[in-house]
């Protein structure tokens, strides 16, 4: 059930998506929902929190790379991109979900914006800090970077099938996971090794 919501959801949006037709996809009567659920937004915020529970170990890790100070924060960075691109890839349609109620209004966006895109942002923005002091990365708006780079990677990995309009797919999740990731690490580091190996 959650599955199916989860996928209707992150095609249709929340006013977009049909109880009914979710309830049929995943075989169930509709007073299912009601008993389990209450309602199609309690349905909505089960969705929401089995996508956080999904993403509580890439936040964790990143808010441990914070304070791992030993090692160098380029490591640091180039493991905490590594692991956001491994983790949207590992579930498509959870950066499709966030897509796509991004564009919405309301108490369905404050939501996902609570459970899913605060936590995240705020483990991982002071990595990006961070960077920035050690000039790893140039001085910039960091809430700005961390949009940037948060919908590069979900529009990237969740619109694949946009992308096979333009140019043959990786032929996989695998491999698309590590062309993104090489892209990733190329637009936000690859300046820094150039930097680096001039001095």
């Amino acid at each position: 059930m959650l599955r199916e919501a989860q996928s209707a959801f992150a095609q249709h949006g929340f006013d977009g998506a049909s109880l009914r037709k979710i309830c049929a996809a995943a075989g169930v009567d509709p007073a299912l929902v009601a008993h389990h659920f209450g309602s199609k937004e309690g349905l909505w915020e089960a969705v929401v929190e089995r996508i956080a529970h999904y993403l509580d170990p890439l936040t964790e890790d990143l808010r441990k790379l914070q304070f791992k100070t030993n090692i160098p924060i380029r490591d640091r960075m180039e493991t905490a991109l590594r692991a956001f691109v491994s983790s949207i890839c590992g579930d498509p349609e959870s950066g499709m979900l966030l897509a796509t109620i991004a564009a919405e209004r309301g108490t369905q966006l404050d939501f996902i914006v609570d459970k899913l895109v605060r936590p995240h942002h705020d483990a991982f923005s002071p990595l990006l800090v961070e960077a920035m002091d050690a000039g790893l990365i140039e001085k910039q708006s960091v809430e700005i970077l961390y949009f940037i780079l948060f919908q590069a990677v979900v529009m990237s990995v969740s619109f694949g099938h946009v992308l096979a309009r333009f140019s043959p797919p990786p032929d996989d999740l695998h491999h698309l996971k590590r062309a993104m990731t090489d892209s990733v690490l190329a637009i936000f580091l690859r300046k820094t090794v150039a930097r680096t190996r001039g001095r």
